[in-house]
């Protein structure tokens, strides 16, 4: 007959046998891998996705180190040859494709990402000492990102790249010697394309790399931003991140797939029929308005005020309110300049030809 008791016995001794072998694997890996290396207490708060945005730029930016990595293998950095090449991968090498497009989404998310990250910091005011560095760190990663963005949209070689590359160096004349290298004249060895092209897959990205480390190094040694007495393992913070980092990565997916990106007629100079890339369309809004100078003023006070935020606001009082104030009235101004930009007609800026 069937003994119920003794099989549960025989159950909790395989089980209790086990539990020194689970054990030394656990430790195996912990010596190597140095597992509970996570497990440093963190604001039980910082579990809200509002503090995960950073994060989720990293999971975008990852996206994007991915798909580029595929994408080089397919791209001819030569004037004569970057049209047809991205022409190429459209419409000959469909798996490539959408990995452009999987590319071209992952931009948009790194950059509302990055973003919303920066004002989420800047309305709980997370730039006061000692997290001044942690805030100019994620000013400059904003600026890299916009730069890795103009020289992606440069690199199509189709209408709206052209037109871009004729703001920029118009724009570089007035900028000095620091935008020496959008200058077509800086070298007669390097096409302009290829300067940029070498910007985009290499300057740009390790500046990014780097700024990365010292960003997440400088989280590490001050700590989470978040005021909460209740702590708990950085570990769990994993976990609803990995769920936001998968639902990250399925909306880029399925907007790669509904929304390829578009590549127009090769780029011809001379003439002024598009719009540029959304993120840059408050500077396009600036130019309709003010001219040239519109659009090097605009990048100039959104950065100027941003790195002005934690020197202005170091503690409660007037200047602090004021500096909010001016915050969120330059944030709704952006988003109007946006949606201006993107209704109103096509404009010359140049004095080129629509």
């Amino acid at each position: 007959m069937f003994n119920v008791g003794s099989a549960t016995r025989s159950k909790e001794s395989m089980t209790m046998g086990t539990e020194p072998i689970v054990r030394a694997r656990q430790g195996w890996f912990q010596e190597r891998f140095a597992r509970t290396a996570l497990d440093y207490p963190v604001p039980a708060r910082a579990n809200r996705l509002d503090f995960m945005l950073g994060a989720l730029t990293m999971v975008a930016l990852t996206l994007l180190a991915v798909t580029g990595s595929v994408l080089i293998l397919y791209y001819n950095p030569t004037p004569l040859g970057a049209h047809d090449s991205v022409q190429y991968l459209i419409t000959g090498a469909p798996l490539v494709a959408l990995l452009r497009d999987l590319h071209v989404w992952g931009a948009s998310a790194a950059l509302i990402l990055v973003f919303a990250h920066l004002a989420a910091v800047f309305w709980r005011r997370g730039f006061r000492r000692p997290r001044e560095g942690l805030w100019w760190t994620g000013v400059i990663l904003l600026a890299l990102l916009f730069g890795l963005a103009f020289t992606g949209t440069v690199l199509r070689a189709d209408q709206e790249a052209v037109e871009a590359l004729a703001h920029a160096t118009a724009g570089a004349g007035f900028a000095g010697p620091l935008a020496a290298p959008l200058r077509p004249d800086f070298t007669p060895s390097t096409p302009l394309l290829s300067r940029l092209y070498g910007l985009h897959i290499a300057v740009l990205p390790l500046a990014l790399v780097a700024l990365m480390s010292l960003h997440l190094w400088l989280i590490r040694h001050l700590g989470v931003s978040a005021r909460d007495d209740v702590r708990v393992p950085f570990r769990t913070h994993l976990r609803p991140l990995a769920a936001f980092a998968l639902i990250l990565t399925a909306v880029a997916a399925a907007l790669a797939l509904a929304f390829p990106g578009e590549l127009l007629a090769a780029g011809v100079g001379g003439y002024e029929l598009t719009k540029p890339f959304w993120p840059f369309l408050w500077i396009y809004a600036a130019e309709n308005l003010f001219g040239m100078a519109g659009m090097l003023l605009a990048p100039g006070v959104l950065f100027g005020f941003l790195a002005l935020v934690p020197v202005a606001d170091r503690k409660d009082g007037l200047a602090a309110r004021a500096t909010r104030v001016a915050g969120v009235a330059l944030f709704v101004l952006m988003l109007a300049a946006i949606a201006y930009a993107a209704l109103a007609p096509a404009q010359s800026h140049l004095g080129m030809e629509m």
